[in-house]
């Protein structure tokens, strides 16, 4: 089947945006949580890119319409098996997530975890942007 370059670019571009806003945000602000927040939603659109690539249309599957980054990485690794690499740290990503919205508990996020974040999406956006580069 013909790959969705198309697509995969749109939501590369926005995975883009969420990552280089992270970087400034970070470098400016120091600011922990939305650092940490974008760099997961960075990671969670890069992968929606690769199954867009392979005419997944995340929106429309609803398993996908999902914040967790390991329920995309099952879907992604049935077209490409690498990405299991990142499994344990968009476990620690997808917790991030749930910084983004005030908690009984809130998670305490630090410097450290900030540049984890940042570390990681862009691991992962340098490995989904191989891969459409090739498609």
């Amino acid at each position: 089947m013909k790959k969705n370059k198309t697509a995969a670019k749109i939501w590369f571009r926005k995975a883009k945006d969420h990552l280089a806003f992270a970087r400034a945000g970070w470098k400016e602000s120091k600011i922990v949580s939305d650092t940490c927040v974008l760099c997961q939603q960075a990671a969670e659109k890069a992968l929606k890119a690769l199954l867009e690539l392979e005419n997944v249309n995340v929106e429309k599957t609803p398993p996908l319409k999902t914040h967790r980054l390991a329920d995309i990485i099952e879907e992604c690794k049935k077209y490409y098996p690498g990405v299991e690499d990142f499994r344990n740290d968009c476990d620690r990503l997808t917790v991030y997530y749930f910084d983004r919205y005030p908690a009984d508990v809130p998670l305490n996020l630090t410097e450290e975890d900030a540049k984890f974040a940042i570390e990681v999406a862009e691991k992962i956006l340098l490995f989904v942007e191989d891969i459409i580069s090739k498609a």
